[in-house]
């Protein structure tokens, strides 16, 4: 299969609709005092917020001149300030994440990546296998998914994982910051130690699981087989019959109700999607349907 080109990772009619969906942080930082009230810090934005009275040494360019003539009283506009943001889109590159999850996890990592730039917001990409490889530093505007693509399409999932190692090397998040953590899930230490990891380091914290049904439900497969770890080479001998369905198939619903508990524990937004389903439109639907339960969730949302 030819590796995907920008297009394929997002086409023109799936760009358009993630412009409309923009993450946003909506957490309002409280700031400085003015005339003896606690009120949101002020700035430069086009949003407007409130008025107050005029006082010696403000900038007249914002003198409500309608007020003035109403009210023969001074007052000027209050805008609310915006605070920029660093989006940490942190992708899974392990070998497990070969395939059909890897193509959706870059397809992923580049409608956050897309959303967020059309939201002024800065953008920084990691790949995190054994060690952890950035796309260079955080970027901002449209044009700068250029350079995103180029590092998604440069990279390819190989060997083994270490979320937790990953997840600490990432460069400190400010406060009002979101990390995106894309991943299978597969780790020998588990998902709960990293989640809660990208939960403390401040602001808000999302992971995609990223699942293929035919994996899971072991499809195709029958009889006396040695089954291989793509990350580790380890190889093991089994048996596949109706008990070892069966206790596969529990294994596996344990192993997901554990991963989604982990996050609810940890605070972290979850949501799963397997990449093997095509119903209700595909992954682009489910993604959108993710874009948009992480907005619902965001501190603070105006509604």
């Amino acid at each position: 299969m030819p590796d995907p080109t920008p297009d394929t990772l997002l086409d023109g009619a799936f760009l358009a609709r993630l412009e409309k969906l923009a993450l946003r942080s909506r957490t309002r930082i409280a700031g400085r005092r003015a005339g003896g009230h606690r009120s949101l810090r002020r700035g430069q934005s086009l949003e407007f917020a409130d008025h107050r009275e005029y006082v010696p040494g403000d900038d007249i360019r914002h003198l409500d001149q309608h007020l003035l003539g109403r009210l023969d009283r001074l007052f000027v506009k209050l805008f609310e300030a915006r605070e920029d943001r660093t989006v940490q889109v942190l992708v899974d590159g392990s070998g497990s994440m070969a395939g059909a999850k890897w193509d959706a996890a870059r397809k992923a990592a580049a409608a956050v990546a897309y959303a967020s730039l059309c939201g002024l917001d800065r953008v920084q990409i990691f790949a995190a296998g054994e060690t952890l490889r950035a796309a260079g530093r955080p970027v901002r505007g449209r044009s700068a998914i250029h350079r995103l693509f180029g590092f998604l399409r440069g990279t390819t999932p190989e060997g083994g994982t270490a979320l937790a190692r990953a997840t600490a090397s990432l460069p400190p998040a400010r406060a009002g910051a979101m990390t995106v953590l894309i991943t299978d899930g597969w780790d020998p230490a588990g998902l709960e130690g990293t989640l809660r990891r990208l939960r403390h380091r401040g602001g808000q914290a999302h992971v995609l699981h990223l699942v293929d049904g035919r994996e899971i439900a072991a499809t195709g497969l029958s009889g006396d087989l040695t089954l291989v770890d793509v990350e580790t080479g380890h190889e093991v001998a089994v048996t596949l019959d109706r008990d070892a369905r069966a206790r596969y198939a529990a294994a596996v619903d344990e192993w997901l109700t554990g991963c989604s508990d982990a996050a609810r524990r940890a605070g972290v937004g979850y949501f799963r999607v397997d990449v093997a389903d095509t119903s209700e439109g595909g992954l682009e639907e489910r993604l959108l349907r993710w874009l948009r339960e992480a907005e619902r969730a965001a501190p603070g949302r105006r509604r």
